[in-house]
């Protein structure tokens, strides 16, 4: 009888200490999780770092960028040859994803240094001219993609390193060279879009484009050192077929009736810069 008494009162101690094992693991997580819940809610799958909250330490969570975070500038009337270059991303640098214009090799700068900064030449054209073709641009280029004007473009990428032998060129040809009259000449389908050529005026336009040309050819692009037919662009980047064909049709009915014509009165130098056209400096004719 007194052993199985014994027994009995070994097991009840027994259940006792089980008991309060199981209690003390119990009050341990609860405080744990109750300190860490002043620290902040877990993320939504992620994991609850207990240790850390017992702790008093709490690892904080990176910061979201958000659109705000982006201060936009407008563009200063500048001086090329005052001009210092911006940390840029290289043109072949064309991200993941993005709406990045992606450049063909051939329209590369012919440069090594990555990231130099570029310019483009366009002919300085009368509002008779100017006007009516930037009309027809923004009624037929895709919106979301038309960052200029219509414009003749003479050259795509001049070096920012070459800047004082381009403002010398510049200099002289615009003091040669009178105004000349000019007048659009016949559309022209392309592949992804629309273009008017130059009617008169032509021939006096390459002989400007000849002329720098043959003084900047080591330094220009394989682009810039080809062929070259001046020409407007009023519809681009676009892959719809029948909306390319409407979009010609109106434009050549539009020229065929009323023949634009006006003068070629200057050269403008534009800085460009990640897609957008910043005026450096015009050049105009007074020979």
């Amino acid at each position: 009888m007194t052993l199985i008494f014994k027994i009995y009162i070994n097991a009840i101690n027994t259940e006792k200490r089980i008991l309060v094992a199981k209690s003390t693991t119990l009050t341990t997580f609860f405080t744990a999780k109750r300190i860490a819940s002043s620290y902040g809610s877990c993320p939504i799958g992620g994991n609850m770092n207990y240790a850390a909250a017992a702790s008093g330490t709490v690892e904080s969570s990176p910061r979201v960028p958000h659109h705000g975070d982006v201060s936009m500038t407008k563009p200063a009337h500048t001086d090329a040859s005052r001009l210092e270059i911006p940390q840029q991303r290289s043109p072949e640098d064309t991200g993941s994803g993005r709406n990045e214009h992606v450049v063909r090799k051939e329209h590369r700068p012919n440069t090594e240094a990555e990231g130099e900064l570029v310019y483009v030449l366009t002919f300085q054209l009368t509002e008779s001219l100017a006007k009516p073709m930037n009309s027809m641009r923004e009624r037929h280029f895709p919106k979301q993609l038309n960052r200029t004007p219509a414009h003749l473009t003479l050259f795509h990428a001049l070096l920012h390193s070459q800047i004082a032998g381009i403002e010398g060129a510049l200099s002289r040809v615009s003091a040669d060279t009178k105004p000349f009259f000019i007048s659009s000449g016949k559309p022209f389908r392309m592949r992804l879009g629309i273009g008017i050529n130059v009617g008169k005026g032509f021939n006096r336009m390459k002989q400007v484009h000849e002329d720098l040309r043959s003084q900047w050819m080591p330094h220009l692009s394989e682009q810039d050192k080809g062929r070259w037919t001046p020409h407007w662009t009023i519809m681009n980047k676009v892959n719809e077929e029948k909306k390319v064909n409407e979009a010609f049709q109106a434009v050549e009915e539009k020229i065929v009736q009323n023949v634009l014509e006006g003068q070629a009165v200057g050269l403008d130098l534009w800085r460009y810069d990640r897609g957008a056209w910043i005026l450096a400096k015009e050049y105009k004719f007074t020979g």
